[in-house]
């Protein structure tokens, strides 16, 4: 591996990673001190490495770092770390970018006095309460970093991009979407069957997860082959269960209105299900 172009002390763009000799971005200690292109670098300063993704290619990273305090990105890099541990899984480049990207607005903030509180804070503890519970942590750890006092609702915020990254969701902005269409479905059905959802019970939990990965085939433009013979079954539930029904039906009209994707009739029907269990 050779060094492409020096970011700062600690972060550079690499040439020759891997089997493939890709290129990317590789975090050390002192691994850009005194750096110049061409030199090989050095196996035992390398801590991380990150190449391009579906998200970002290599001038977008370059960009985002060169852009970012050495600072931001040295603490980022420790709660990349930190949240790696904590989920038990290593992290790709979209949660060390994203978090970068979150952290340095986050700061000129603060800075500024501004706080604001993420409309889908409620959605977050409830439907992710291990992963909140982490961004509580994070908040900690940055303010002790920091010598700051980060308000606890950043945690919100902080979620999201762990959410992203645990859930292998296409994006920030797909989680954002399924925790807003969570929140928009709960509020449809509450004001359909008058009944209020216990969100602790294993069928809110059995249809909450359904709902999750339909929106993520919705959002990633996923189509699922229709099953020809499900006629007869369709003509009973709608007969016993019409209240259920005619919800999944205003649920999926929601859906392919926000996806711009059609919602299957098999889709109508696993919806009217989870409903029957959901509301009796």
């Amino acid at each position: 591996m050779k060094i492409k172009r020096r970011i700062n002390n600690n972060v550079v763009l690499a040439t020759g990673i891997g089997a493939g000799r890709t290129e990317g971005v590789i975090i050390g200690k002192g691994l850009g001190f005194k750096a110049h292109p061409g030199d090989i670098i050095k196996k035992n300063l390398v801590q991380t490495i990150y190449v391009p993704s579906g998200q970002r290619n290599l001038q977008q990273m370059a960009a985002e770092l060169g852009n970012a305090d050495e600072k931001d990105i040295s603490l980022t890099y420790k709660i990349v770390k930190f949240i790696e541990k904590q989920i038990g899984k290593t992290a790709g480049e979209g949660l060390f970018f994203g978090l970068l990207d979150h952290l340095t607005f986050t700061f000129q903030r603060y800075n500024q006095r501004i706080s604001i509180k993420s409309p889908l804070d409620w959605e977050i503890k409830n439907f992710y309460p291990n992963i909140y519970k982490i961004g509580l942590k994070v908040v900690k750890f940055i303010n002790d970093e920091r010598k700051i006092s980060l308000p606890s609702s950043e945690a919100a915020f902080i979620s999201l991009h762990v959410i992203n990254n645990v859930e292998n969701l296409i994006s920030i902005d797909t989680t954002i979407d399924w925790l807003q269409v969570s929140k928009d479905v709960n509020l449809l059905i509450r004001i359909n069957s008058n009944k209020r959802i216990d969100q602790q019970t294993i069928s809110y939990k059995r249809f909450n997860k359904h709902l999750r990965y339909l929106v993520l085939r919705l959002a990633s433009k996923e189509t699922v082959p229709t099953t020809t013979n499900n006629e007869p079954l369709m003509q009973m539930i709608i007969e016993q269960y019409p209240i259920e029904y005619k919800i999944s039906k205003k649920i999926s009209q929601y859906l392919t209105k926000k996806f711009n994707s059609k919602v299957s009739e098999d889709e109508y029907l696993y919806l009217t299900l989870h409903l029957v269990q959901l509301l009796n």
